[in-house]
């Protein structure tokens, strides 16, 4: 299967006429026909292996679960003129986006499913007015740009902007919509007028682009709030941060960008009301009084309280929403420590009026002598509280508007269940606190010790009818780039769970959990200690009796999948099978070829530096492939349009183990070319699914359930149906 290439014994020592770190299958970075004869082979060797296992039992069960799952929310639903904004999920694996007015009548915007080629949406903004929808498409796995403007009134064709950069940077300002254009790391800033026809004006009137306050190359992140004000965040190649501009612009002339003293601090969360920019810098939260810097006169944050009910270790802010129009909103806070998130409402002191700008009419406001923070308050107690604690993933959807386009007082939450599928609820300032919905996962928190004495905690979830024996566990992890691993919903989860197994995320370190001393401590050089990490977890896991011997399989994608497969190289018999999505495998040149290695040195260090070179090549997976070893059943799994990892990395390693391996178990390869980082769609991952749950299951002893129909996961349990829930009048804010 190498193709006569021979492996190296030892990948990390220099090759002998270049220097450096062995490659002996660095051919299979060419697109040349010994590469395609290659990858045609490893085709025929999976088909062929697919015929031993039980593939058909796990695409049963997954379809009994996609069935059950039908309708299920993608992303938490948002309230915008008089409509009700929903992403779901069709019987057919397609995505819904559709939009619902007060009488219940609902209009389906885009189904993805109609589309000629495999195809994904990559963020959705309505108009704060209802009267459109932009949304990002992404077609056969590449993460292209160009954005559609698809009107509500289902009357008027959807218009389309080419230039939008890949996943872009979005606001509404009055009635001109602001985008970024250009490619994913170099933006510019455009802007086109909507009038009270959306999609026509778009398509009439030609954009513009609008002066940013520094030069290019720059990539932004953009916000408008209700009172006027955009915030601007901008990183250039020269500056060592992000710095943050803020301007009141009525949309003629050139923005009067005022920078702002935020580049030193480290901000997790941010949100604009009316006239004050809320910051999240770890717990903290603070104010800055927008009509000052308007005017030039800039101060520092002022600090906000802490809800009463926070505790000793309140967690780092993820999201901020303000609820609420005027002076007094509701501020919603999202907080995680650990594996625990919590959701509190903070009920902010009423301000000043302040005369407005030139041209502008007077606004609530707050003056730099005003910034002295208040005590927080709510209806019920007079002290800020938390309304939810959840222990897998809970997302928070943008803030309301009403009818008129101004901003509202409510928002949606979505919180994932592992076994049984999603809940959300609508959110008001005085909201009593949450009631989850019965029968949820019994998610639990194990402790493993790290090689160097690190304690790490791993969230386990049962199986619906289980004993106190151990069964097979499927392990999960991350660790990188300070995102946290939080259990969700997915149906490969949801069908190992249903056929009696349990599963297991590994919180390891790298990924945002603890915060930036968590994910500082897997970075770089540290990397190394993820994959101890994640090996300590599964042995913990068999001491602790979770599993027996020989019952732990592995899945994890991208950096998880490095991470995963270094630690299946580190110690071979640790897992009795793995299988790796996306996977950087060679990290001496991870930032060659292609993808998007060049951004990643602060993550994993820059292999020109001999330093870092030699940190990575410790965990290098490529480079730890050992003739004659024995390997667990192994499945790479890779898309051909993957605009972030090269799928050589994957195809590299999949060569040197089918050439070193001297057991039984397989070396597979699934690569599909139509396909990218984000992975398939519809049948095609339906299809994927299974295999990957066979084979992982047929190593652990797992066999897929012929009983009955998985339980119907719930949706809205908490909450009157969308429909009834956006009736209802909202809250007023608390005085």
């Amino acid at each position: 299967m190498a193709d006569g290439v021979p492996v190296a014994c030892d990948g990390t020592r220099p090759d002998g006429r270049t220097g450096e770190p062995a490659d002996p299958y660095r051919w299979l970075e060419e697109d040349s026909s010994r590469t395609r004869a290659w990858l045609t082979a490893q085709q025929h060797l999976l088909e062929g292996h697919r015929e031993g296992t039980d593939d058909r039992g796990w695409q049963a069960l997954l379809r009994r679960i996609e069935t059950a799952t039908a309708g299920r929310l993608l992303s938490p639903p948002v309230e915008a003129g008089g409509m009700l904004f929903r992403q779901r999920l069709s019987a057919s694996g397609s995505e819904l986006l559709s939009a619902t007015d007060r009488h219940g009548r609902e209009r389906i915007l885009l189904d993805t499913g109609d589309q000629p080629s495999p195809t994904r949406t990559a963020g959705r903004h309505p108009d704060p007015r209802g009267r459109a929808l932009l949304v990002q498409l992404h077609h056969d796995g590449h993460e292209n740009g160009g954005l559609h403007l698809i009107p509500t009134d289902g009357g008027t064709p959807a218009a389309y902007l080419p230039d939008a950069s890949p996943h872009p940077a979005v606001a509404y300002a009055g009635d001109l919509l602001l985008y970024s254009a250009g490619t994913r790391t170099e933006h510019t800033l455009r802007a086109r007028p909507l009038g009270d026809d959306p999609a026509r004006s778009a398509a009439r009137h030609p954009d513009r682009t609008v002066e940013l306050p520094v030069p290019g190359p720059v990539r932004i992140t953009l916000r408008c709030g209700p009172g006027g004000h955009l915030l601007l965040r901008t990183r250039t190649a020269k500056a060592p941060s992000a710095q943050w501009w803020c301007t009141l612009w009525d949309g003629h002339g050139t923005p009067g960008w005022q920078p702002l003293p935020l580049d030193d601090l480290r901000i997790t969360a941010f949100a604009l009301g009316t006239d004050r920019l809320y910051l999240a810098t770890g717990p903290d939260v603070s104010a800055l009084a927008l009509p000052d810097v308007a005017r030039g006169h800039i101060t520092a944050p002022a600090p906000l309280p802490r809800t009463a009910d926070a505790g000793p270790t309140p967690g780092e802010v993820k999201a901020l929403r303000v609820l609420g129009p005027g002076p007094a909103p509701c501020l919603a806070v999202l907080r995680q420590h650990g594996t625990t998130r919590r959701i509190g409402l903070l009920s902010l002191p009423r301000l000043p009026r302040l005369p407005g700008l030139p041209g502008l009419p007077p606004t609530d406001g707050m003056r730099a002598e005003d910034t002295v923070p208040a005590e927080p308050r709510t209806e019920a107690d007079g002290r800020g509280t938390t309304v939810l604690t959840w222990h897998a993933r809970l997302r928070i959807g943008p803030s309301s508007y009403g009818d008129d386009g101004r901003p509202g007082d409510a928002l949606w939450i979505l919180a994932d269940d592992p076994r049984d599928g999603c809940w959300s609820h609508r959110l008001t300032p005085g909201t009593p606190p949450v009631t989850p919905p019965a029968g949820r996962s019994p998610l639990r928190t194990s402790t493993a010790v790290s090689s160097d004495g690190t304690s790490l905690p791993v969230t386990v979830c049962d199986p619906p009818s289980t004993g106190t024996g151990p069964a097979p566990v499927l392990v999960t992890v991350y660790g990188g780039f300070g995102v946290p691993l939080e259990p969700s919903f997915d149906p490969v989860l949801a069908a190992w769970l249903a056929a009696g197994g349990r599963v297991a995320w590994v919180h390891a370190r790298g990924g945002g959990e603890f915060g930036p001393e968590w994910a500082a401590a897997g970075r770089g050089a540290g990397k190394s200690r993820t994959v101890d990490d994640l090996c300590a977890a599964a042995r913990a896991l068999v001491d602790q009796g979770e599993a027996a011997p020989g019952q732990l399989a592995g899945l994890a994608a991208s950096n998880g999948g490095l991470v995963l497969a270094a630690a299946a190289l580190r110690v071979p018999r640790l897992f009795s099978a793995v299988a790796c999505a996306a996977p950087l495998t060679d990290m001496a040149r991870y930032t060659s070829g292609g993808g998007l290695g060049r951004l990643w040195h602060d993550e994993y260090g820059d292999p020109d530096d001999p330093a870092a070179l030699a940190a990575l090549l410790a965990y290098s997976p490529y480079h730890h492939v050992r003739q004659g070893e024995s390997y667990p059943a192994t499945l790479l799994i890779t898309g051909g349009n993957d605009a972030r990892v090269p799928p050589w990395h994957a195809w590299k390693l999949c060569a040197g183990l089918q050439e070193a391996n001297s057991g039984r178990q397989p070396v597979l390869l699934d690569h599909q070319p139509g396909t990218g980082h984000h992975g398939r769609t519809g049948t095609a991952a339906t299809t994927l699914s299974a295999r990957v749950l066979a084979l992982l299951a047929t190593r652990t002893g797992l066999a897929a359930p012929t009983g009955p129909e998985p339980p119907s996961p719930a949706t809205d349990v908490n909450a009157p149906s969308p429909l009834r829930a956006h009736r209802q009048p909202t809250a007023p804010a608390p005085s």
